[in-house]
């Protein structure tokens, strides 16, 4: 059997925040201010995605970094708040320089929310869901979405904020469900959703540099970019690396940064994983159990920092 790269071989991984909020809504740092610290941690791409407001930040743009053009919109329930149920959904523009998003209905309504997904993927925007926990939904709420590209596994201010900020059972309940409906399965995202109200980037309260996704492309452009995010060239992190993933002969040989735990997931109990009491692993081979229908890779180190694939099918 000939090798199937899961990853990319070829282009370079670039560090990105895709949920990231500042003073042009309810974040306390402007966007020129987001773009210094997060460069200063290794960045190259954050996504403004300022809640209901789509703003362009081109004048960000150089060699080193990538504004990607978003917007975070709401559709909240009608109970009070604070017990309110609400979608919370990220859209990525794959032209840069839009600056008007789609008309949609604001109502608490899966229909109404998947009319919203459509208009707007056939305007050229990605769509991903935003903190399951948080948001007070359950698989009821999220299952019958059409057309999602990304689903967040985790996010740092819900997890400063209320300790709720991972959403990796729920996605795995999403692949289950939208592989036996034959969906397109999401990429698992990683964010901050950032605020910043705790201004000290050493306090316990930061709300930043929790959790990213590594996309491979080709170069750091905005076409690249997107290219690679709408093929899902990407993994989700709060603290391991991968630097290589193929797939040959039946097995899943995985290059990462030293870690104790690594895992093959798949769409039933049987499951590969290799654990060490220490993180002395960085090459591990991972045997795809018979009759396995899509499969992704978990890693850990002990820190309990893990990376997450995305959930690739098995042919």
């Amino acid at each position: 059997m000939s090798r199937k790269y899961l990853l990319p071989q070829s282009g370079n991984f670039y560090k990105a925040n895709l949920h990231c909020h500042s003073t042009n809504s309810d974040g306390r740092y402007t966007v020129q201010h987001l773009k210094e610290i997060y460069m200063s941690k290794g960045y190259s791409i954050i996504a403004f995605s300022d809640h209901n407001k789509l703003i362009p930040h081109k004048e960000l743009q150089d060699e080193n970094f990538l504004p990607v053009t978003a917007i975070e919109i709401n559709i909240d329930g009608k109970q009070p708040w604070p017990d309110t149920l609400t979608y919370h959904i990220n859209f990525y523009s794959k032209d840069q320089d839009r600056k008007e998003f789609v008309p949609f209905t604001n109502k608490y309504d899966t229909d109404c929310v998947n009319k919203l997904i459509s208009d707007a993927s056939k305007a050229g925007f990605l769509a991903q869901y935003n903190h399951p926990r948080w948001s007070f939904q359950t698989p009821l709420d999220f299952l019958p979405l059409e057309n999602l590209w990304g689903f967040e596994v985790f996010n740092t201010g819900c997890e400063v904020e209320m300790l709720d900020g991972w959403g990796d059972y729920e996605y795995e309940a999403l692949c289950r469900d939208f592989y036996a409906k034959q969906k397109d399965l999401p990429a698992p995202v990683a964010t901050d959703d950032n605020h910043n109200a705790h201004m000290d980037e050493d306090s316990p309260f930061n709300d930043s540099f929790g959790g990213w996704i590594m996309v491979k492309a080709e170069r750091l452009d905005y076409i690249s970019v997107m290219d690679a995010l709408e093929n899902k060239s990407l993994y989700a992190s709060t603290g391991p690396e991968i630097y290589e993933l193929y797939k040959e002969d039946n097995k899943v040989f995985v290059k990462h940064s030293p870690s104790c735990t690594v895992a093959l997931l798949t769409n039933s109990r049987p499951t590969s994983i290799l654990q060490s009491h220490d993180n002395n692993m960085t090459c591990s081979e991972l045997n795809i159990p018979e009759n396995t229908k899509w499969f992704r890779i978990e890693i850990a180190d002990k820190a309990g920092k893990r990376a997450i694939t995305r959930a690739y099918i098995n042919d």
